[in-house]
């Protein structure tokens, strides 16, 4: 990796929130639109050449959390850091794909496929460790949001890591349903206990739905 690209790994944004006092059922689902939302997307969405995909990353991210947020007190689990922790569980991969545009356009150079699934790979678990630090993310949703896939076997916040869980293949579901296998959602929910008429209804959730047009 040339220096340039480390240099650019290391770059971290200033925060552009107050996450203690980030209110995320008025973000997500209130009738305005939220200017919490739009400082953040301005951070982590404009790079040269890269911004549609991080604008689809930034879409399932704001979903999940929305999803996350509707399927946590059907779970038991902590309304609040689920919703941060979905809204922030891809950051560590859009600084990178950040990193990855700003490389390109300086040097001129284009980062394939494969490079760029490597350097997400590689860097963006700590990135996404270092940003909710850096930001002072309260630490409940920090560790849920980076360590979602694992902490769904640590009874204390497994409910928080399965609304994560849950609400991301939802999105998934929502935006690309050809990455969805049929039944996924089903068996994932049945797996936490949640009763599949709940699932339905968040599923359907009108205010969510408003918002997936709107993002």
């Amino acid at each position: 990796m040339s220096r340039e690209m480390r240099e650019r790994l290391r770059e971290i944004p200033a925060s552009p929130l107050d996450w203690d006092g980030f209110d995320p059922e008025s973000a997500l689902l209130g009738r305005a639109a939220s200017p919490d939302l739009a400082r953040l997307a301005r951070v982590l969405c404009v790079a040269p050449m890269r911004s549609a995909e991080l604008r689809a990353l930034w879409k399932e991210s704001v979903a999940t959390a929305a999803f996350a947020l509707k399927l946590a007190p059907l779970l038991g689990a902590d309304a609040k850091a689920s919703a941060m922790a979905g809204l922030l569980h891809r950051v560590g991969d859009m600084l990178t794909i950040r990193a990855i545009g700003s490389f390109e356009h300086a040097e001129r150079q284009c980062v394939d496929a494969h490079g760029k699934a490597d350097l997400c790979a590689t860097h963006g678990g700590e990135l996404l460790e270092r940003v909710v630090r850096a930001w002072g993310v309260p630490p409940r949703a920090a560790a849920t949001a980076a360590e979602w896939r694992r902490l769904r076997e640590f009874p204390g916040v497994a409910a928080d890591a399965a609304a994560v869980y849950l609400g991301r293949l939802l999105a998934i579901e929502a935006f690309t349903p050809e990455f969805c296998a049929p039944g996924l959602i089903e068996l994932a929910g049945e797996e936490v206990g949640l009763d599949p008429a709940r699932l339905d209804s968040v599923r359907a959730d009108v205010a969510i739905g408003a918002l997936l047009e709107n993002i």
